[in-house]
């Protein structure tokens, strides 16, 4: 019996002992595992904080630039990296520039090293430079800079406007940035601004507009040293901002009362040999975006400058694919509509080469439209070239307003 007895706890210990190792092993499998988990996890961020961009010394008229431009991705909601060039990436973009350019300076007259002759300065100091042969406006001062648009009257904006331009987002870690600030300026109080958001080490934006209690949505910064959109939209009170194709700030009642517009751009680094260079690009500021179907409706056409194609060819633009957008949307929900797409250009180049431009063009949104499920016996493409201007095209504006692209309820 006593032999029995000491079988059986003999047996016990064993079974105990057992299972006592198995929950050591399985805890250390467990371990090891969330030690791989985490370990990926931190080196997909270090990707994101540090971007994939390449390095290559080039100089940019008198600035010294480290890295020329690597292949742009943006970060999605299902984490892939997708080029920012993709229709995709913008599908569900929704900005509508305005019909009326106020104002449009894409450099292209200005002399590099100087001053912009368009604008004016409140503080710091910036000059025109070439970033991979495209001119652009450095902001130079290492704390704060503000600049301007010349106009003859400081209430220009009036109650409905867009604003859109581009930025260059530096490579946070290899300029040693710690902290970067974008400030908007509606009104002439230069001490306090009316929008802004913030870029610190961990590579994303955060801020707000109107005051502090709206926040934006915080999202990440993207690829690094590259190019970013920025688009504003202002419509009887409502304020909208997108970075890119996202909409960060979507405030249903603005607190103020916009009528002029200022950038200001300041970055602190721990970089001892020359401090990093925040730049942009392309401001167009324009009257109107407002309802496009309501217009439609009533004048039976929506004429549009905000779709923007490569120089001198028909690939559009992403970032202005938030029109095409629109008007698939529409159609969608017009089954019965038909449109004539009617291509225009300025006056620069000749009336031959202008026409076939044009067709082009208005053939490039077709397809667009047609790609998003719209049937292609619904629009018709037609081009005028120059033959229908709206001005005498002897301004920047007066040629960004007659570069259109109309659709015609037929």
């Amino acid at each position: 019996m006593k032999k029995t007895t000491n079988l059986l706890l003999t047996a016990l210990m064993l079974i105990a002992f057992t299972d006592n190792c198995n929950a050591q092993l399985w805890k250390k499998l467990k371990e090891k595992a969330e030690d791989v988990i985490v370990k990926s996890a931190e080196k997909e961020i270090d990707k994101t904080i540090n971007g994939d961009s390449s390095s290559n010394d080039e100089d940019v008229q008198g600035v010294e630039k480290n890295d020329t431009e690597s292949k742009t991705t943006v970060e999605n909601d299902s984490n892939e990296d997708l080029s920012l060039d993709s229709p995709e990436v913008w599908r569900d973009f929704r900005f509508v520039s305005g019909e009326k350019v106020i104002f449009y300076d894409d450099l292209s007259s200005e002399q590099v090293g100087e001053f912009p002759s368009r604008w004016d300065l409140v503080r710091g100091g910036a000059e025109v430079v070439k970033i991979n042969g495209e001119k652009a406006i450095i902001l130079v001062a290492e704390t704060s800079n503000i600049i301007t648009p010349l106009f003859t009257t400081k209430d220009y904006l009036g109650d409905e406007f867009t604003i859109e331009y581009d930025i260059m987002i530096p490579n946070l870690e290899e300029e040693k940035i710690w902290y970067m600030k974008h400030e908007l300026h509606f009104n002439d109080a230069f001490r306090n601004s009316d929008a802004e958001f913030e870029i610190k080490s961990a590579a994303r934006i955060e801020g707000w507009a109107a005051n502090s209690n709206f926040k934006m949505e915080s999202i990440s910064v993207g690829t690094q040293n590259a190019w970013h959109h920025i688009a504003i939209s202002y419509y009887k009170g409502k304020f909208k901002m997108y970075y890119d194709s996202k909409r960060v700030s979507n405030i249903p009642r603005f607190d103020m009362e916009p009528s002029m517009f200022s950038i200001g751009l300041m970055c602190y680094s721990k970089n001892e040999t020359k401090h990093p260079y925040l730049a942009i690009k392309n401001i167009k500021i324009a009257h109107g975006g407002g309802e496009m179907y309501n217009r439609i409706v009533a004048d039976g056409e929506y004429v549009t400058n905000g779709i923007i194609f490569d120089s001198g060819k028909s690939k559009i633009k992403s970032s202005s694919l938030g029109i095409i957008n629109q008007m698939v949307n529409i159609l969608q929900d017009n089954p019965d509509w038909k449109f004539d797409i009617i291509g225009h250009t300025d006056s620069d180049g000749t009336d031959a080469t202008n026409l076939t431009l044009s067709k082009e063009r208005a053939n490039a949104v077709k397809e667009e439209m047609v790609n998003q499920g719209i049937a292609a016996d619904r629009l018709n493409v037609i081009g005028k070239g120059e033959s229908q201007p709206l001005n005498t095209n002897s301004t920047p504006e007066e040629k960004a307003n007659n570069r259109r692209v109309a659709f015609i309820k037929k």
